[in-house]
Formats: structure tokens, sequence, C-alpha cells
């Protein structure tokens, strides 16, 4: 038996090897797709204390955020034509031992301007990690012949908070930074490197490089931008990320100024969508699966979009507690359906296809926060908050014009 010579993997053997050999190579992207959300939630939950440390303003912070954001951007369009070029295996190993390096470095910098260019760098590799477990994804994905992919943003997902939890423990127990990152470093990159070693190559790129010298063919693009067909999985995806960063920095801050809840209930409002951020990815797969990309994505727009209005409608704690639990329900697979199913439009470089849809998607979460300010300042926190469900309608809209992939599926 072979895994379909159209999945990207070359797998051979009895029916029974090459199905340990799959379950093997998903446990290991599941592994990396942990560690990439550990690494950055470990950054996340010290972030009060690099502050402290180096004595910053929030206005300081801000501009050292600035690197962190910056390097993500400016790196996703070349992430992607570095995976087609040296196979995602490779880029993943690489960006991820400059992941690793970079979150100790940011417990070692003196001030805010090397702070700002190690946040460009522990970006830059978490977006060559996320360009390239993604495309890791799709190859398992395409093997499978069945949806695979949004429980491997699960594990990203639970990453996250296993990383912030022992972030919070290690913060209350007095543990500096450096140790700290230092030792989650050293934990993280043992883990995926054991993860890496049972990951597949993609097939041989030399092989298809002279197969393009032969008949004349130029190699493709290094940046990877979006295409034909592109453009409307990458709008989806913009608006789901623009929700969601809307959510990650206003939701809060809603609750707390608008509904009434105490500091330490709006805080859980952010807990209950990241609830419903696992619990809808856990189930993304098996629901995709049944009724195809398009009717899935604008269902969970629609369940997103009553999300965003309860809050809104009902301005309580309870009411926004479950606003929040829909819009994490609804949003959570959004992202990885789009990439699976971009990736499928462009079955020969999936990597430029997941880069180029995350560029796009990518410029939807740095935009909702400032328009959410914005709009604030000019009609009330309560009225921009509109923006959610508006923006869910609209990806509702889109849903029904994803293209359908020429895998079929």
């Amino acid at each position: 038996m072979a895994v379909p010579k159209a999945s990207g993997f070359v797998l051979t053997g009895s029916a029974t090897e090459v199905a340990r050999r799959l379950r093997t190579v998903r446990l290991a992207v599941s592994a990396v797709f942990f560690v990439t959300g550990a690494t950055f939630a470990t950054w996340a939950s010290r972030v009060p204390a690099v502050q402290d440390r180096l004595d910053l303003s929030a206005g300081q912070l801000a501009v050292a955020l600035v690197g962190l954001s910056s390097g993500a951007f400016l790196a996703l369009p070349l992430m992607g034509g570095l995976v087609a070029r040296y196979g995602s295996r490779t880029v993943l190993c690489v960006g991820m031992v400059a992941y690793l390096t970079a979150l100790v470095g940011l417990a070692l910098v003196p001030g805010l301007a090397l702070l700002t260019v190690a946040l460009a760098l522990f970006a830059c590799g978490n977006t060559a990690v996320d360009v390239a477990m993604n495309t890791q994804g799709v190859l398992v994905e395409r093997a499978y012949a069945r949806p695979v992919l949004g429980g491997f943003h699960a594990m990203f997902s639970l990453g996250g908070i296993v990383g912030a939890g022992v972030g919070g423990l290690v913060a209350w127990a007095g543990v500096g930074t450096g140790p700290h990152f230092a030792g989650a470093a050293v934990v993280l990159c043992a883990v995926a490197g054991a993860a890496v070693t049972a990951l597949v190559p993609e097939p041989k790129r030399a092989a298809r490089a002279d197969r393009a010298a032969r008949s004349g063919e130029e190699p493709g693009p290094l940046l990877a931008l979006p295409g034909p067909g592109l453009w409307i999985p990458g709008l989806v995806g913009f608006c789901a990320l623009m929700g969601e960063g809307v959510v990650n920095d206003w939701g809060a801050v809603y609750l707390h100024e608008e509904a009434g809840a105490s500091a330490g209930a709006a805080g859980v409002g952010f807990a209950v969508f990241s609830a419903g951020m696992v619990i809808g990815r856990l189930a993304a797969d098996r629901v995709r699966s049944r009724i195809g990309t398009s009717g899935f994505t604008a269902g969970c727009a629609a369940v997103a979009a009553v999300g965003g209005a309860v809050p809104v409608a009902v301005p309580t704690a309870f009411a926004g507690f479950v606003g929040y639990g829909l819009l994490g329900l609804g949003m959570a697979a959004v992202v990885p359906v789009v990439f699976s199913h971009a990736a499928d439009l462009r079955p020969e470089r999936p990597g430029p296809a997941i880069a180029a849809v995350s560029a796009v998607g990518y410029v939807g979460f740095l935009a909702g926060p400032p328009v959410i300010g914005f709009l604030t300042e000019a009609t009330g926190l309560r009225t921009a908050m509109l923006v959610l469900p508006a923006l869910m309608l609209v990806m509702a809209a889109l849903a029904a014009r994803l293209r359908r992939p020429v895998t079929g599926r």
C-alpha cells in the first residue's frame, strides 16, 4: 500500500505499516503545534515582568510590540516561498531554532531598542514555524483524505493554555524571566526536536528543479502573494482574525466598562472565549467532513455573529460570557479551514498559498484593535463592538463564494 501521490508524502509498505506511520506523523505535527502555542504563551504570560525589568512605560512597550507585529507581517510572504523551495520540514527546523533562541533573548535584552529587535526576530521565527507546520498539517490531511487540520490548531490552543498556566505559576513563585525562558526553551526544543524527526519530507525538490530546468520553466517566486482564487479565503481569514484581535484587546475592557463586570470577571470572559476556541477546533474536523467547507464556514460565521451581538444587546457579565463563548466556538476553526482550502487550490505549492492567505488575514488581526479604538472615541465602546457581528455577517457572505478546490474535496 502507498499513500496517494497527491498527498505530498511518499510512504509505502503494508496497509498496517502505512497507517502506523501516518499516526506517528500526525502525532509529531500535533506536538509541533503544541510547542508553538506554548512558546508564544510563555512570552505573553511574562510581558509585565519584562516591562518591569526594563522599566518601560505603556507607550514604550507599545513601541516594542510593533516589532512583534511588523516582523510577523513582513516575514509571511517570504516564508511561503522558502517552504516551496526548501521544504516545510527544513523551514520548520530552522524556524523553531530561531523562535526558541529569540525567546531566551527576550529575557536578556538590556533596553527598548534591542527588545524591539528581539521581538521582530521572535515573530519571524514564529511565522516560519507557523507556515511550515500548517503545510505539514495540510499534507497529513491529504494523506488521511479527510479534515484533520482543526485538531492541530486545537493543540496550538492547548499549548497556549499550558504555557500561560506555567508562566503564571513561575511568576507567582518569583522566578525571573531568564531562568523561566531558558528552561522553557530547553524543554520545548527537546519536544520539537523529537517531533521533527518523525515528520515526512515532501518529494525531492532537486528532482522537481531538474524537471523544471529541462522544460525551461522558471522556479516559483520567493515571495508568496495572493493570486486568483486566494483573495476570497484570504478575506474570510481577514474577518476571522480581525474579530479575534478585537476580542483579545477589547473583550475584557468591554465587560468591565460596559457590562459592569469586575476586573477579575472580565478576565474570565477571555478564558471563556479561549475555551470556546479549543472546543470548536476539536469538533471542527468531524463537522466539516460532513457538510463541506463553504457550509461549515457559513455556519461558523452565523454562530459567531450571534456571539458578537449578544453582549451588545444585553450588556451584562453573564451575557458577555455567553457571547464570548459563542464567538470562540464560531471563529475557532475558520483559519485552519481557509488554510486547508487555499492549499487545495494550489496543491503543488501549499506553503505559498497558506502564507498568502495568512498575510491577508493578519492585516485584519492588526487592524481590528485600532479600528475599535477609533470608533470608541467617535461613538462609544458599546456601539463600536457592533463591528464583531458585522464582520461575521461579511464572513458568511464570503463563505458562499469559496471556490471549490481542484482536488474536489
